[in-house]
């Protein structure tokens, strides 16, 4: 054990000596990020004439037949579930894309981990703006449901936004917990893919929290992922999350952030021989 910490500052001095610059450094690497993130997605679709917004329309079919099957399956009114339904599916996209993507990370960049001097933050952040802006074109089906009266408007829809800044600053932390232990042990990234498919169908998406029974509601109470879509999905849906919905989305910032910074101080000067 403790050859383990030897590499971690133990001080108040140590500690604000060493993580002070590391978040400075990574807000000022967020402009270099977003235009790497923006590359990625030029580069990508560089020929398609609508872009990632194919992505978007694979949702919106995902979205339509989920809502029929649903309303056939758990009853209901397709138009009442389309945009529970469709916003569920946009957010947890969003998720997934968080985990998936960051799993892949530094494996995905090694060659430029190995020959350059780039800053680790920077692949991190490349990942999540790279979401954040496919997320962007998603929200657009939202709009869509605007248009169409199958979601309400209301002031209450702003609250959204502190939901999507939540989610999104959750996902650097679990990109870069993701990142480095999927570099060392290549294995995880396919158990996290399968667990992931797993809670697809565990979380409340499709389906309404309030259907579980109360013998059953571990599945809920315990699923940090629902409350990360709730808080974003409630008030898209002109109702406001309870508090306790953001102080479970806070309390896991600050735990996941605490894993980040010491799987970071751990592992990160190893990082080249994981990804070689």
């Amino acid at each position: 054990m403790a050859e383990l910490m030897t590499d971690l500052p133990v001080g108040a001095e140590e500690l604000r000596a060493f993580y002070v610059p590391l978040a400075i450094r990574t807000v000022k690497n967020l402009r270099t990020c977003l235009q790497w993130a923006w590359l990625d997605i030029v580069c990508h679709y560089r020929r398609s004439r609508i872009g990632p917004l194919w992505e978007t329309i694979n949702i919106l079919v995902m979205v339509l037949g989920l809502s029929v099957v649903s309303s056939a399956v758990i009853g209901g009114d397709v138009t009442d579930l389309i945009g529970y339904i469709g916003l569920g599916i946009i957010i947890w996209t969003a998720i997934s894309a968080l985990i998936m993507e960051g799993t892949t990370t530094f494996v995905r960049n090694a060659s430029l981990i190995t020959t350059s001097n780039v800053s680790i933050d920077c692949y991190v952040g490349r990942t999540v703006l790279r979401t954040l802006i496919v997320f962007c074109h998603h929200i657009v089906l939202y709009f869509l449901g605007l248009a169409l009266l199958l979601v309400p408007l209301s002031w209450t829809s702003l609250l959204a936004l502190p939901g999507i800044a939540l989610l999104f600053i959750n996902g650097y932390w679990v990109g870069v917990v993701l990142a480095f232990l999927c570099a060392r042990f290549r294995d995880l990234e396919q158990i996290i893919r399968n667990l992931l498919q797993l809670a697809f169908f565990v979380t409340p998406i499709f389906w309404k929290a309030e259907l579980v029974v109360s013998s059953k509601r571990a599945i809920v109470d315990y699923n940090v992922l629902f409350y990360l879509i709730e808080i974003i999905r409630a008030p898209l849906l002109g109702q406001v999350p309870p508090l306790k919905y953001y102080a479970v989305a806070l309390g896991c910032t600050i735990i996941g952030y605490t894993i980040a910074v010491l799987v970071y101080q751990r592992m990160r000067r190893r990082l080249a021989f994981f990804v070689a």
